[in-house]
């Protein structure tokens, strides 16, 4: 009778574990089991940071007695609004791990959110790693702290832990101390340490860009997955100074003295509700065009060049060359800009006046003509779209293309995707295939809000096949799949979308040289 009441026992032997006992470095969990799959969730990767540790660099989780549960998804990070929900929680730094029963030494994918530094969660249901881990892989999702909470860099910050010479970037350190969190601890849900392959999205996908270039992170993973990630776009990094100045204006904003011995006190003692309303969501601001084209993206809430974290741009990284050549997929979807200039975003621009007050915003006015000539207003349905496409173009695509380029030359093995296939019952009209769609068919959960897989389930059986492949040999290429051919600067790509799998180029050589003279 016990033994049919030990639920995901491994035998009743007696000699045998309880797969859904594991014991990791801080303490015992017990998690649950599905259909072959074990999932333990809500667990601490590093302590809380609340009180003193706001605005602190990870520190280690306070050691258990007894064996905690892990069998429910915890509070996402402190956020205004999200897909799941928003969030005042700031105890939220846990991870959620699923595992095949039986695993052992397996291969291990680390999921990495997007959301733009400001939204989401590793625990959002759409992201469950449960289809995933059916193809024999350990699967890892983890909050990390947004916004405020993880990008705050106010310059009295910097002297504040001499552990962590620098102010900002926590949201990012706590990436970092989640895959070393892995390291410690994964081989007791039966993953392989050493066979790390580290995936992310959007504000995910350029956080593994970073991560892929870190020198403090060289050790942490084997191989990438970089989804739409910016890499190489100067819009995710801050120059430090600009970064501060923008903090000590927050910190007046929040009744705060700018810069003096009580400010780090005073921004503590803030509740979380203070500091979201400090930092409303840029979603209807004025001028139009979006958060990309406001003279400043995010104030307070993005990475910052800090020389530590954030050793140097990312284009400065790649152009040092420091960084061990490991294997990378590295794609985009075929819409990028499309979401950010939606109603969810964005006042539309109108007319080609404010798109080329927009443009100029954002990039040098002396290079708005040539923008306008490239990406002219009569070449699209309205100037919203047009700027949509520079969007896609600039931030996206072009910068992806660069970063291959760079790495390829590197010695890094690459592979490219262009995702071609559009969602149904997408969130809002005449978007195309726009920026995450990718998402669902990656996990195989058609539970994504911003619309659904619908009939094309084999493209996402593809995906994820093509996705655990890759974990699992550094080699994407599978058994009756389409064969997908390694990067070698001329664009061979996967395309993905019905009503079949391809290769071929998607992206124009002379696009991407306009946005190579630009930025």
């Amino acid at each position: 009778m016990l033994c049919l009441l030990a639920i995901g026992c491994a035998g009743c032997g007696g000699s045998e574990p309880d797969e859904l006992t594991v014991t990791i470095d801080s303490g015992a969990i017990h998690g649950g089991a599905l259909d072959g799959i074990r999932h333990f969730f809500g667990v601490p990767y590093v302590a809380p940071p609340i009180g003193a540790n706001r605005f602190r660099a990870p520190q280690p989780v306070t050691p258990w007695n007894d064996v905690q549960p892990a069998i429910e998804i915890a509070s996402e990070c402190p956020q205004l609004i999200s897909l799941g929900g928003a969030s005042d929680d700031e105890d939220c730094l846990y991870v959620n791990v699923w595992a095949p029963s039986g695993a052992h030494d397996l291969p291990v994918m680390v999921w990495l959110h997007g959301g733009a530094f400001i939204i989401g969660s590793g625990g959002d249901k759409y992201y469950d790693g449960a289809q995933l881990a059916k193809s024999g892989v350990v699967v890892v999702s983890l909050n990390y702290r947004l916004g405020l909470f993880g990008f705050l860099a106010h310059p009295q910050l910097r002297t504040d832990d001499p552990a962590f010479p620098t102010a900002g970037n926590y949201g990012l350190e706590d990436q970092r101390a989640a895959l070393e969190w892995v390291q410690r601890n994964i081989a007791a849900f039966g993953g392989d340490p050493k066979h790390v392959t580290l995936f992310g999205e959007s504000a995910g996908g350029w956080s593994t860009c970073l991560l892929y270039l870190s020198s403090r992170a060289t050790d942490l993973f084997q191989a990438a997955i970089a989804e739409s990630g910016l890499c190489s776009s100067p819009v995710l990094e801050i120059p430090r100074d600009v970064a501060e100045a923008q903090a000590q204006t927050l910190a007046t904003k929040l009744g705060c003295a700018a810069n003096d011995a009580t400010t780090v006190d005073c921004l503590r003692a803030k509740s979380p509700d203070d500091l979201l309303a400090a930092t409303p969501l840029p979603a209807m601001t004025d001028p139009p065009g979006g958060p990309i084209y406001q003279p400043a993206v995010l104030p307070g809430s993005l990475p910052t060049i800090d020389g530590y974290v954030v050793e140097q741009s990312l284009a400065a990284a790649l152009a040092a060359a420091q960084y061990p050549p490991r294997p990378l997929i590295l794609g985009n979807v075929q819409d990028e800009g499309t979401l950010f200039h939606s109603p969810l975003f964005a006042q539309a621009v109108t007319d080609e006046a404010g798109y080329r007050a927009a443009l100029a915003t954002r990039f040098d006015p002396a290079g708005v003509d040539a923008i306008v000539a490239h990406y002219p207003v009569s070449g699209f349905p309205s100037a919203n779209r047009a700027l949509g496409q520079v969007t896609g173009d600039a931030f996206f695509l072009c910068p992806s293309r660069r970063f291959a380029k760079a790495v390829l030359d590197r010695g890094a093995v690459l592979y490219r995707y262009a995702f071609q296939q559009a969602l149904t019952s997408p969130v809002a009209p005449d978007l195309g295939v726009f920026h995450s769609s990718e998402i669902p068919f990656v996990f195989g959960n058609d539970t994504y809000p911003l619309g659904r897989i619908g009939d094309a389930t084999w493209i996402s059986t593809a995906m994820q096949a093509y996705w655990t492949q890759f974990a699992k040999i550094a080699d994407p290429n599978y058994e009756g799949g389409v064969a997908w051919p390694k990067y070698d600067g001329t664009e061979p790509q996967l395309i993905v979308a019905a009503p079949a799998i391809t290769t071929g180029k998607a992206l124009d050589d002379d696009t991407c040289a306009l946005w190579d003279s630009l930025q």
